[in-house]
């Protein structure tokens, strides 16, 4: 009789005499356990690689959302607009506005000029760019001059949003993440302190009842595990070892060893380096999962050669099928430590209860 243990103290036996037949499909069957039973250290609502791939409703959802972020971003310009426009009512042609030096700037954007580029204009040459505006443009809309400088204003803006949007998208998946984390707290009761980025400068503070909006302006995050080990996570961090950009940095650390970010110099209390990608659009998903990719590889050697290897994983919103399967084959290898969909909730509360106990 030949004894097999498996992992939790199970125990099979089988007869020596058993047919080759036999033992091969008993070992076929322990590898699909054992298989199992790795895919559950990394997270429990992945079991195979399609599990990892975004659904129709989340990418739908995902473009929804941001749809809304795109018109709260706009808002502004819409409220400026109308604003204008109650400015300038008393204007019977459009060469009466130059006469107004109130809605001036705003003229200045309906001419096609940037904040940037006004710096490198004279107050003659922004004069002439809005004598342009009116000779080619209002001048020909006729009694709908003013209609036509909004439009013209809004449309001039409508690129500063898309300029934003691409920066917010970014944001977007990251203060889910963040939400996502002070939630798990919040169940668990794990208190934390917050550090807020203020142009360069990172001051902490102390949990509060209220939290609303914080995953907006936090830069990191420490707390204490159920061990009483003291761990910080931060976000877009220059790491000196890799030389780039990591989205999401866990050090084993307290606050006052964040010193103002120049932790990221400090490669021995690095536990785990991980990239996060929120865009939602599955045209771009597996350029951003090379990028991804190529990035999560030179933390490796990186961090290897310099003596203090370290953990790594990946967060992403557009997860498809080929990518998928690599991912989940880094993850079965042992590559990737961990990863989940930023769109599935199971997957995302493990990954961030994962980073707790890490």
């Amino acid at each position: 009789m030949v004894l097999f243990g498996f992992g939790g103290g199970f125990l099979f036996a089988i007869p020596l005499k058993v047919c080759y037949t036999e033992k091969h499909k008993f070992s076929t069957f322990i590898a699909s356990l054992r298989q199992k039973e790795n895919a559950m250290a990394f997270n429990k609502y992945i079991r195979n690689a399609g599990d990892l791939v975004t659904s129709h409703e989340q990418t739908r959802a995902g473009f929804l959302k941001i749809a809304l972020e795109k018109n709260r971003l706009g808002d502004p310009y819409i409220k400026n607009s109308l604003a204008f426009k109650s400015m300038v009512s008393g204007a019977t042609c459009p060469e009466a506005l130059l006469s107004i030096p109130e809605v001036r700037p705003f003229l200045l954007s309906a001419s096609g000029l940037s904040d940037k580029s006004l710096n490198y204009l004279d107050e003659s040459d922004q004069t002439k760019a809005i004598e342009e505006l009116i000779k080619n443009f209002l001048k020909p809309a006729g009694k709908h001059f003013i209609d036509e400088t909004i439009y013209r204003y809004l449309l001039i803006k409508g690129d500063a949003v898309g300029g934003s949007m691409r920066n917010r998208i970014g944001a977007l998946g990251q203060e889910r993440l963040i939400r996502c984390i002070l939630s798990c707290m919040a169940v668990q009761n794990i208190s934390y302190q917050w550090a807020e980025n203020i142009s360069g400068k990172f001051p902490w503070y102390d949990q509060t009842d209220n939290d609303l909006d914080i995953e907006r302006r936090m830069k990191a995050l420490c707390w204490q595990t159920a061990a009483g080990k003291k761990r910080l996570l931060a976000f877009n961090m220059n790491i000196s070892t890799v030389r780039k950009n990591v989205d999401i940095c866990l050090f084993d650390s307290d606050a006052v060893g964040f010193r103002n970010g120049k932790i990221a110099f400090e490669p021995d209390k690095a536990l785990m380096m991980g990239e996060l990608k929120g865009g939602i659009d599955p045209a771009g998903a597996d350029e951003h999962w090379k990028t991804a990719n190529t990035a999560l590889e030179r933390i490796r050697t990186t961090f290897a050669s310099a003596g203090h290897p370290v953990q790594t994983s990946f967060v992403g919103a557009a997860i498809e099928t080929a990518m998928a399967e690599e991912i989940y084959s880094q993850l079965q290898a042992g590559v990737m430590t961990n990863a989940a969909n930023l769109t599935n909730d199971n997957q995302l509360v493990a990954y961030c209860n994962w980073l707790l106990n890490l």
